[in-house]
């Protein structure tokens, strides 16, 4: 198996012990090799624009000269083995302090055989990533001690069935670990966002389900800023040796999320919404703006929606008195005209939605003229 060293591990720009001193500037962005040629991801506040036109064209001209069957073949290569000071690193970041240490006794009891090593890799992580990384560190270090043939035999069989099982997660997380780690303070951290990760990646197939992903994961925090932190993870997947999807796949999510950076405006305005109708109706405003967001993204997909959709979600927030339910249902309606038009399934879907609202909008006026 060939050793590569942490940048064709596509780690590369990721802090201390892999490259050093290369996340000492924010404002300097995420960098990455391919082919030779850097990649910049942006860190500024201009990160949904300039990354997505970057990222972009550099891999489209990249896909032009590759064909489909090969980068297929690729992604289903096994990855090649990655050095210890990366994996240790990978590691720390990862699972915290404690990481390196528990990496260092698992793989002295791997190649001791004192038991079955994807065992022993689940029992000490629970992130796929770090059990093969684990898996590794015991080969690599086998290799170099000339440990038993049936021992790296075990390990090497371990590895090939956790790639197979859980491959492009695995890719996803060692890719992207310096954007999920920027920010954690606590491996439960860094766990939540490759979550988040794979789950747009691996699992979200329209911008409908991208945006119900990010609000779900980003919305009660700073929403626009976990969309950078996403954008910057894209470069870094797509800059990686081995992408943890196919390139096509993840340029196209670098252009969604810039999309869905409109939808930031969306979820303030909820928020502005509910404030100004408890300061008005005293009305409570739980669920909250992200419920409410949440809502408004799901009738973005509906394509049979009845009015009284939203007269029962203005009485959700307790706007049953006519003056309150005509301004939540007037304000869910200007939202919904800010909604990204990609975000809706098509234009004649969108404009029943629209539609609907209208409807439900007159209804509650009828009932207050009379």
């Amino acid at each position: 198996m060939e050793r590569i060293d942490a940048s064709q591990a596509g780690l590369a720009g990721f802090g201390p012990g892999l490259n050093a001193g290369a996340g000492a500037d924010a404002s300097a962005g995420m960098r990455g090799m391919l082919n030779q040629q850097q990649v910049v991801v942006d860190t500024a506040d201009s990160v949904l624009t300039d990354a997505a036109e970057e990222i972009s064209l550099h891999h489209s001209e990249k896909a032009e000269t590759k064909h489909t069957a090969e980068r297929k073949k690729e992604l289903a290569r096994p990855l090649a083995l990655m050095s210890a000071e990366a994996i240790e690193a990978y590691v720390n970041a990862a699972e915290g302090n404690d990481g390196p240490e528990k990496l260092v006794a698992l793989a002295k009891r791997m190649l001791a055989g004192q038991g079955d090593p994807a065992r022993l890799a689940r029992e000490s992580f629970d992130n796929p990533g770090s059990q093969y990384l684990a898996l590794q560190y015991a080969l690599g270090q086998g290799q170099r001690e000339g440990a038993a043939a049936d021992v790296l035999e075990r390990l090497q069989e371990a590895l090939e069935d956790l790639e197979m099982s859980h491959g492009p997660r695995i890719r996803a997380d060692i890719n992207t670990i310096g954007a999920a780690a920027e920010e954690a303070g606590a491996p439960a951290e860094v766990a939540r966002f490759q979550q988040a990760y794979a789950d747009v990646v691996l699992g979200a197939a329209t911008l409908n389900q991208t945006l119900q992903l990010v609000v779900e994961r980003f919305g009660e925090q700073d929403f626009t800023r976990g969309l950078q932190r996403l954008t910057r993870a894209l470069g870094q997947d797509l800059a990686a040796e081995r992408p943890s999807a196919e390139p096509a796949r993840l340029q196209s999510l670098v252009q969604d999320i810039y999309h869905l950076g409109v939808a930031a405006t969306v979820l303030e305005g909820c928020q502005s919404l509910l404030s100004g109708l408890a300061a008005r109706h005293d009305l409570n405003a739980n669920p909250g703006a992200v419920a409410l967001m949440k809502e408004l993204v799901a009738v973005s997909a509906e394509n049979w929606l009845s009015p009284t959709r939203f007269s029962s979600l203005s009485e959700s927030y307790g706007a049953r008195e006519v003056a309150a339910q005509i301004a939540f249902i007037g304000g869910v309606k200007s939202l919904l005209h800010e909604m990204p038009p990609q975000v809706f399934n098509d234009g004649e879907q969108r404009f029943s939605v629209f539609n609907a609202v209208q409807e439900a909008l007159d209804v509650a006026i009828d009932r207050e003229e009379y």
